[in-house]
C-alpha cells in the first residue's frame, strides 16, 4: 500500500510540474505565434503597397495587360512605376536590416544607417560631381558613383579614427557625428559657390529623390542590392550574442573585434548603395526597427527579417504619398519619411515616457 501511495504522489508531482511549466511559460508559444502573425501581416502590407504603387489610378487588370505592350501605360509602367517601386523595395529594406545591425552593435536605440557619417561623406560626392560636371564624362554613372565614394571614404575615415579606440561603440557614434558635420559643412560651402540651377539639382539628391537614379542601372543595382543584405540576414546569431556584451561573447565563441569589423564593412557597403541609389532617406533605419522590436521583441533573426520587409513597405507607400500627395508637385521621399518617421518616433517617446 505504501508502494502505491508512492507512486500515486510521484505520478501527481510530475502531472503538477507539468501543468506549472505549461501555465508559467505561454511566453514562447505567444512570441512566436506573434512572429507569425506580424510576418504575415508584413508581407500583405507589402504586396498591398507594391500593387499600389504600380497601379494607382488604373485597374489590375490594365496593369497586367501592360506588361506586355511598351505603348502608352506600358511604358509609364516599365521606365518609371516599376524601376521606381524597386529602388523603394530595395533601399528600404536594406536601410532597415542597416538600422537593426547598427543599433546592436553600437549599443545605440538611436542609432541609424547614417550614424557613421555616410551621408555627410556621400553629399559631398555628389555635390563635386554636380559641380565639376562629371556628367560630362561618366554620364548617368556620374552621381552615383561619387556618392557611393564619399560614403565609402567617410566610412573609412570612421573606421581608422575607432580602430585607435579598439571600435568602441560610443567612440564610433561619436566620430561618425563629427565625420558627418565636418563634410557637411564642405557641402554647404560648396553651395554658397554653386550655380543655382546645378543647387537645385543637388537639394532634390539630399532631400531623398527615388527617380535620381537611371532606369539601367535599376536592374544591376538590385543584384547589387541583394548580395550585402543576403548575408546580413543570416547574422542573427551573432548579434545576439554581441548584445550580451564582449566578454560574454568571446565566452560563447564569438570573436568581437572581428565580427564588428565584418558588421561594419557589410553595414556600409550595403548604406552606401543606398545613399548612391536615391540619396539621403532618413527614419527608415531608426524607426521600423523601433516600431518592430517592440512587437516582436529583441531576437535579431526575426527582426532583420521583418525589419527588411518593414523598410520595404514604410518606402514604398512614402513614395506613394510623395507622388500623389499634392499631385502634380512631387515631394522627394525623404521629406516624406521625414514627416512620417518624425512623427511616429514622437508618438513612442510619449508612450514610453
Amino acid at each position: 500500500m505504501k508502494k502505491e501511495e508512492l507512486n500515486n504522489s510521484r505520478q501527481k508531482a510530475v502531472g503538477r510540474r507539468q501543468d506549472d511549466s505549461e501555465t508559467c511559460n505561454p511566453k514562447p508559444v505567444t512570441r512566436n505565434k506573434r512572429i507569425v502573425i506580424t510576418f504575415t501581416v508584413l508581407i500583405i502590407l507589402l504586396l498591398v503597397s507594391i500593387l499600389l504603387s504600380l497601379s494607382y489610378g488604373k485597374n489590375i487588370y490594365v496593369v497586367y495587360k501592360s506588361f506586355f505592350t511598351d505603348d502608352g501605360f506600358g511604358l509609364v509602367l516599365k521606365k518609371i512605376r516599376l524601376p521606381r517601386t524597386m529602388v523603394a523595395f530595395f533601399v528600404g529594406g536594406s536601410l532597415g536590416i542597416c538600422g537593426v545591425t547598427l543599433q546592436s552593435i553600437l549599443r545605440n536605440p538611436l542609432a541609424d544607417p547614417y550614424t557613421l557619417g555616410i551621408s555627410g561623406g556621400a553629399s559631398l560626392g555628389v555635390t563635386i560631381s554636380i559641380m565639376i560636371g562629371m556628367q560630362h564624362y561618366l554620364g548617368m554613372y556620374a552621381n552615383p558613383l561619387m556618392g557611393f565614394i564619399g560614403a565609402m571614404f567617410s566610412v573609412f575615415v570612421v573606421y581608422m579614427l575607432s580602430r585607435r579606440k579598439f571600435f568602441n561603440p560610443n567612440s564610433m557614434v561619436l566620430f561618425g557625428i563629427v565625420v558627418s558635420l565636418v563634410f557637411s559643412s564642405f557641402v554647404f560651402f560648396l553651395f554658397s559657390i554653386l550655380d543655382p540651377d546645378k543647387m537645385q539639382v543637388t537639394l532634390m539628391w539630399l532631400m531623398g529623390d527615388l527617380s535620381s537614379l537611371d532606369v539601367s542601372l535599376v536592374y544591376v543595382y538590385a543584384l547589387m542590392f541583394l548580395v550585402p543584405a543576403s548575408i546580413l540576414l543570416f547574422f542573427g546569431k551573432e548579434l545576439d550574442i554581441l548584445s550580451l556584451g564582449s566578454e560574454k561573447a568571446q565566452y560563447l565563441g564569438v570573436d568581437p573585434p572581428k565580427m564588428y569589423k565584418i558588421l561594419f564593412l557589410l553595414t556600409s557597403i550595403l548604406t552606401g548603395l543606398c545613399v548612391s541609389a536615391s540619396g539621403i532617406i532618413g527614419f527608415v533605419g531608426l524607426i521600423v526597427p523601433h516600431v518592430l522590436r517592440n512587437i516582436i521583441g529583441a531576437s535579431h533573426t526575426p527582426l532583420l527579417f521583418a525589419s527588411y520587409l518593414g523598410g520595404a513597405f514604410f518606402l514604398i507607400m512614402s513614395d506613394i504619398f510623395s507622388r500623389y500627395l499634392l499631385y502634380p508637385v512631387e515631394l522627394p521621399a525623404g521629406v516624406v519619411t521625414g514627416i512620417f518617421g518624425g512623427f511616429i518616433l514622437l508618438v513612442l517617446l510619449v508612450r514610453r515616457s
